[in-house]
């Protein structure tokens, strides 16, 4: 594997990448970012089991061309390690990979080498139907996430009320959220293919707002079996569900 990318470009990926990375995780494999070389593109991984954010890197952005691929190719590589080299180096960073999983980093007459994973072991991402989805503008859903996200529980003695519930009905959606002594309420029209009850914590939607900053696309709602996604053009944030029965608060309400 060998490319050449932007070196500011590179530096917001990983950055983007690695706040899913948790340095306590009983599986080593975790505490690295899977970059993955194609001659589209490159995309970086980051996973904590609970959150995995996903990060594509085009060949040009605006026009201009950020990234170079001459060969393809998988690795993974120390989170940690990697955000501390990349984010001081002066320029274009040159990384080449050799097939054991040797990782060299270059940027000017700076030369940095590590190992890696082998890719193989990274845990694969959950498949999307993607016949079934919803869409959403990234501002609604901020705004809908700051509307509600605020008034979850702490406490984790109830786990279903540490997250929002997400209702998809009849090309309506719902989110609440009440930490038993408040409770936050906002409906949307919209059209959907999803239909279904979903709480999702409210960690993974603040991390959303910071991952979207002030991003005025489109963003796509998916949902399997265990996980929300929620996937923009450029990036995609895995959210895994809290399992459980939401109370019913519509007698709550007059």
């Amino acid at each position: 594997m060998e490319f050449i990318i932007d070196h500011e470009c590179f530096t917001k990926a990983i950055s983007d990448v690695n706040k899913a990375v948790s340095s306590k995780t009983p599986f080593p494999i975790l505490t690295g970012i899977k970059i993955i070389a194609t001659y589209n593109g490159l995309i970086l991984i980051g996973s904590n089991s609970d959150i995995v954010i996903e990060k594509v890197i085009p060949l040009t952005s605006d026009g201009v061309t950020v990234l170079e691929v001459y060969e393809t190719g998988s690795v993974v590589i120390s989170a940690k390690y990697l955000y501390e080299i990349v984010k001081k180096l002066p320029a274009k960073v040159h990384v080449r990979v050799n097939e054991k999983q040797f990782v060299t980093i270059q940027s000017d007459e700076i030369i940095t080498n590590l190992y890696g994973f082998h890719s193989e072991e990274y845990p694969n991402l959950p498949q999307i139907d993607e016949a079934h989805f919803t869409k959403i503008s990234s501002i609604e859903l901020m705004e809908i996430i700051k509307q509600t996200a605020f008034a979850v529980s702490k406490s984790e003695s109830r786990p279903v009320l540490t997250g929002v519930n997400m209702t998809f009905k009849d090309n309506h959606l719902t989110c609440v959220s009440t930490n038993s002594q408040r409770l936050a309420l906002r409906e949307l029209a919209l059209e959907s293919s999803i239909n279904g009850s979903f709480i999702v914590p409210s960690t993974s939607l603040n991390e959303l707002t910071k991952l979207l900053n002030n991003d005025s696309g489109v963003i796509h709602i998916f949902v399997t079996d265990s996980y929300m996604v929620f996937k923009t053009n450029s990036i995609s944030l895995f959210s895994r569900l809290i399992e459980g029965n939401y109370p019913n608060i519509s007698g709550l309400l007059p």
